[in-house]
């Protein structure tokens, strides 16, 4: 209801009374007062949708009397002027004064920003009873005309990157076109405290569809060498994680941004499954939930898995779900096995078989069948193996699960050394896994020194040692070394501190 009179205050205010202000003039202004006119109409229209839109991912809400905001937006232009919307709205009565060449209609415009004033400071009169920190904001921020000495610095943590609501625009529609999506349970976003979205990390469709379930400002945490890399993600403001440390820096951002009401969008197993299944997720990831001390969404997304695997290079166009889970607490002692056990959810889709193939030799990286190392080829319909000559014709994902499972180390037997070409330091060179270590080039890794692993753009192996990472580019298949070396280190040398993602 609120909601509806909203929308009504708005076409009332910048529909109706402007009709009504200049029904019947001429607008037969000089052509220079025409372009004069019109610039300012169109400067105004931006200022005033643009601070709509700032106020409304920030707070949920709409610059009006009856659906205002309950928070103090300290973001886009509210870190110059309190009341930029309304201005935006004297500034285009302005305008349309200036177009109309009836010069006394510009009376008109002195009753409206008197009129506009008045409401303004009615407004903030509402805002200081309701909003604790309003006051403070009012006497650091100007009016409506801005002070070069009286502004609030550009911060993630309070503020907006315009280039996140473009963003959000963009893939909202894009999304519409490539996976039109159904949002389950979305109510739970509407939370006025700050949350954490736990993510079931499956492709890269994740954090779009995250912008098409919602309209709200969150900050997603990725890990860094990804945001050092792809610029776009510094610009939306995603809060950069080092993988391999105890990366207080990025935790003192976590605690900023949700003091300000902002929600965080994480990633529990902080990895792409590669078959759809969740992964391990590090103890430290739980430690990391209960310490900010905010409810736990966790949401999960079907039919995406099918759609663009990490192992594959391209994407199909289909239709996912988007189902968000009731919020957790962050002191529930069952904090872990309830969110686990929605991201864990059954996807009926792993039932369909992928829509494509191609690629498929970086997940199933041996032959099922034979044995033979980086045999399989894969293509549009299917995969075979160039040794032993057997096929497999559109299996499903469920399918394709099984057989992943039936080559990992542990599953079927593994004859050393395992050779590969790599591309190390630059160069290619020939790497080969042992039992107990590997060579790259010239280098060799002990696997007993070896504190951890990952994966990153799915193609790069990377093994923690100490204060240093070892990482190189695998010709065939990235994931056949983390699996491979990981069962050694897991299982053969019986590391019990060893993080893996694959087995907990």
């Amino acid at each position: 209801m609120k909601l509806a009179f909203s929308i009504a205050e708005l076409a009332i205010t910048w529909i109706l009374i402007p009709i009504l202000l200049f029904a019947g003039a001429p607008f037969s202004a000089a052509l220079g007062m025409r372009i004069f006119g019109t610039v300012i109409i169109a400067g105004s229209l931006f200022l005033s949708i643009y601070s709509a839109l700032v106020l409304y991912y920030w707070s949920g809400r709409l610059p009006t009397f009856f659906f205002g905001p309950e928070t103090t937006v300290q973001s886009g232009p509210y870190r110059f002027v309190r009341h930029p919307f309304n201005a935006g709205f004297i500034a285009f009565i302005f305008g349309l004064g200036i177009l109309c060449g009836d010069y006394w209609r510009l009376l008109y415009v002195v009753v409206v920003t008197a009129a506009v004033v008045l409401y303004s400071l009615f407004q903030e009169r509402l805002a200081i009873k309701r909003i604790d920190s309003y006051k403070e904001y009012k006497e650091r921020i100007p009016f409506m005309i801005p002070d070069p000495r009286r502004r609030i610095s550009f911060d993630k943590s309070r503020s907006i990157p315009w280039q996140f609501i473009v963003a959000s625009f963009v893939v909202k529609l894009a999304i519409l076109f490539v996976l039109p999506s159904r949002v389950k349970n979305s109510k739970v976003l509407r939370q006025k405290r700050p949350f954490v979205i736990a993510m079931a990390h499956q492709t890269h469709f994740d954090g779009p569809l995250i912008f098409y379930s919602t309209w709200r400002y969150i900050r997603f945490v990725g890990t860094a060498i990804y945001v050092d890399r792809l610029g776009l993600l510094g610009w939306l403001s995603v809060i950069p994680v080092r993988r391999y440390a105890v990366d207080t820096s990025a935790i003192r951002q976590m605690l900023a941004t949700i003091k300000q009401g902002v929600p965080l969008g994480i990633a529990p197993e902080a990895a792409r499954s590669w078959d759809g299944r969740p992964l391990h997720t590090k103890r430290e990831i739980w430690k990391l939930f209960r310490m900010l001390k905010i409810p736990i969404i966790p949401v999960k997304f079907f039919g995406v898995q099918r759609l663009w695997p990490r192992w594959s290079k391209i994407f199909s166009v289909g239709t996912s779900t988007i189902e968000f889970g009731n919020p957790v607490e962050a002191d529930d002692p069952q904090l872990e096995e309830k969110v686990m056990d929605f991201l864990g959810k059954e996807d009926s889709t792993f039932k369909l078989p992928y829509r494509n193939y191609k690629h498929i030799e970086k997940l199933i990286w041996r032959c099922p069948s034979c044995g033979t190392i980086s045999s399989i080829k894969g293509f549009r319909s299917g995969f075979s193996c160039s040794s032993c000559g057997k096929s497999w014709t559109k299996p499903t994902v469920n399918e394709v699960i099984q057989i992943h499972d039936k080559i990992m180390p542990g599953s079927m037997g593994l004859s050393f050394p395992i050779k590969d070409d790599v591309i190390y330091n630059g160069k290619k060179v020939v790497a080969t896994m042992y039992e107990d270590h590997a060579t790259i080039g010239d280098y060799r890794l002990d696997y007993n020194l070896i504190k951890n692993s990952s994966i990153e753009k799915s193609i790069e192996p990377v093994f923690g040692i100490a204060n240093e990472m070892v990482s190189f580019v695998s010709t065939t298949s990235a994931l056949k070394w983390q699996e491979v070396v990981d069962f050694q280190i897991k299982f053969r040398l019986k590391k019990e501190n060893y993080h893996t993602d694959l087995w907990g």
